[in-house]
C-alpha cells in the first residue's frame, strides 16, 4: 500500500467547496473529499508552519518536541524523535520528500529531511508556477519507483500562502467587487505601517477593495487545486490509485479579520488553527466526521493503517483516528491544546463546544511579548462558544465565568505538567518570540528593495 501525504500550506478549509464555501474554488479537492473521510474539526496543535508540520511528522505536541515557533537559534528536535518517513523507511517503504523547510530554515530545520531516501528541497517562490513544478517532481519520482516496493510520498505545496499572486486566469476569477464585510480602511486602521508594507508585495489590481485580496487567496486555491487533480490523475493513470492511501491536509488556515488580524495566520482562532484534512483509503467508504482530532494524530493513524512500528522510547501525544476511517465508532478527542509564539504568544484549549485563548504578554524575564503588529498585547482571556458563534466574534468570558475558570484551570494544569516534563523549561517564555515585529518588518523591507 502506497501513501501520499499532500500538504497545502495556509489552506483554510471553509474556502473549499467540500467544506461549504459558496465559490467554486476547489473542484478537484471536492472530488477527492467525495472519495475520502473528511474531518470537519481537525485542529493544528501548534502554528504556524514549522510547529504544525513538526507535530504532524512526529505525533508529538509542540511542547513535547520543542518547536513552538518558526525556527530559532536554540530550537531542535531531539535525534531520538522518529518521524513518519523514518517509520515508513524502517518498514521497507521507499520514502520521498518534496519540501522546503530544511532549505528555508537555512538548514536549521534538518529534522524535516529525516528518513527520506529522496529529499527534494526548494525555496518558496511566490508569483510563479512553483506548485506545478513540484507536482511535476512528484510525478517523476512516482514514475521512477519499483512497483514491487511501496512508497511514501510527502509533498508540501505553498500556495495559497502570502504574498498572494496566482497566475492568470486565477488572479481574477473569484473577484466580486465589495463582497466582503471588511474595508481596507479598517485594515490600515489597525496597523498602517505594517499592512502597507505587507500588502505592498501583492500584485492586487484593486488594492482599495478587501474583496480583491480575498479573491487572490481564492485564486491561489484554484490554481493549486488543478495541481492536486494532476497528481491524482497520474496515480489513476498508472493504476496506483486503488493501492494508495491519499491524505490531503493543511498546516493552518488564514485570518480574514478574526481577532483584527488580516491576510495572515496568527492568533489561535479557528480560522487559523482549523485545518483541512481528508483521508482516502482503498476500499473504505467515504464520509464525514465532526469528531475532534489534532495534527498530533496523523502519525499514529498512518502507522496503524500501514502496520509501521511506533516509537517505543517515548510516549506519543497523538492517538489514532483510524477507526473513523473504517466507519467504526470513534469518540475523538475531548480537547486540543494549541500554542503559538512566532510573532505573538498564546495558549489555547479547544473542545468541541468551547475555545479559551490565553494571551502570553511577557517572557520569563518580564520582557513584554507584544501583538504581532508591534503594539502592546491585551492580556484579556478570550472565550468563544463555538456551537453558537463558530466565527468567534463574541468573547463570552464574562457571561460564562464558570466555563472560563474551568477551562483556564485545565489549561494551566496541562501547561504546568508539560513544563515539568521539560525539566522546568518553558520554550515559549524562555525563548520569547522567534520573529519579532522589528525583525519581520526589516526582512519585509529588505525583500521589497531587491
Amino acid at each position: 500500500m502506497n501513501v501520499v501525504l499532500l500538504a497545502i500550506d495556509t489552506l483554510r478549509p471553509d474556502h473549499l467547496g467540500c467544506y461549504g464555501y459558496g465559490k467554486n474554488t476547489s473542484p478537484q479537492i471536492d472530488a477527492l473529499a467525495a472519495e475520502s473521510v473528511a474531518f470537519e474539526q481537525a485542529i493544528a496543535a501548534g502554528i504556524p508552519t514549522m510547529p504544525s508540520f513538526t507535530t504532524m511528522l512526529t505525533g508529538l505536541h509542540p511542547y513535547r518536541h520543542g518547536i513552538v515557533a518558526h525556527i530559532g537559534e536554540k530550537q531542535r528536535v531531539a535525534a531520538s524523535v522518529q518521524t513518519l518517513p523514518q517509520l515508513a523507511q524502517k518498514a521497507g517503504w521507499t520514502t520521498i520528500g518534496i519540501d522546503n523547510l530544511v532549505i528555508q530554515g537555512g538548514g536549521k530545520g534538518s529534522w524535516f529531511a529525516r528518513g527520506f531516501d529522496h529529499y527534494s528541497g526548494f525555496l518558496y517562490a511566490p508569483f510563479t508556477n512553483q506548485s506545478e513544478q513540484l507536482v511535476d517532481r512528484a510525478i517523476q519520482f512516482i514514475g521512477e519507483q519499483d512497483k514491487q516496493t511501496p512508497f511514501f510520498l510527502y509533498c508540501h505545496l505553498w500556495d495559497p500562502h502570502t504574498p498572494y499572486g496566482p497566475p492568470a486566469p486565477y488572479n481574477t476569477m473569484h473577484y466580486t467587487p465589495g463582497s466582503t464585510n471588511y474595508t481596507m480602511d479598517e485594515v490600515y486602521a489597525h496597523a498602517p505601517e505594517y499592512y502597507k508594507a505587507f500588502l505592498g508585495e501583492m500584485k492586487c489590481e484593486h488594492p482599495d477593495d478587501y474583496a480583491a485580496f480575498v479573491a487572490l487567496y481564492d485564486g491561489e486555491i484554484s490554481y493549486v487545486d488543478v495541481q492536486v487533480g494532476r497528481l491524482i490523475a497520474h496515480l489513476k493513470q498508472e493504476n496506483l490509485w486503488d493501492d494508495t492511501i491519499f491524505v490531503l491536509m493543511s498546516d493552518h488556515g488564514e485570518a480574514f479579520g478574526e481577532g483584527a488580524i488580516h491576510f495572515d495566520h496568527h492568533g489561535l482562532y479557528d480560522a487559523v488553527t482549523r485545518i483541512a484534512l481528508m483521508v482516502k483509503i482503498p476500499g473504505a467508504a467515504p464520509g464525514r466526521t465532526r469528531t475532534l482530532v489534532s495534527t498530533e494524530d496523523i502519525l499514529p493513524s498512518l502507522a496503524g493503517l500501514c502496520g509501521w512500528e511506533l516509537p517505543t522510547r517515548y510516549e506519543l501525544t497523538g492517538q489514532s483516528f483510524a477507526p473513523a476511517l473504517h466507519g467504526e465508532e470513534f469518540a475523538g478527542r475531548e480537547r486540543v491544546f494549541c500554542v503559538e509564539s512566532s510573532r505573538q504568544a498564546s495558549l489555547a484549549i479547544r473542545t468541541p463546544k468551547w475555545k479559551l485563548i490565553q494571551p502570553i504578554v511577557e517572557d520569563a524575564h518580564g520582557k513584554p511579548l507584544p501583538h504581532l503588529h508591534g503594539t502592546p498585547r491585551d492580556p484579556e482571556l478570550l472565550l468563544f462558544d463555538l456551537e453558537n458563534d463558530p466565527c468567534e466574534k463574541h468573547n463570552v468570558a464574562d457571561a460564562h465565568p464558570e466555563v472560563r475558570e474551568a477551562l483556564l484551570s485545565e489549561l494551566e494544569a496541562w501547561h504546568a505538567s508539560e513544563v515539568a516534563l521539560r525539566g522546568g523549561h518553558d520554550p515559549i517564555k524562555e525563548n520569547g518570540l522567534s520573529l519579532s515585529y522589528e525583525v519581520f518588518m526589516s526582512r519585509l523591507r529588505a525583500r521589497q528593495q531587491k
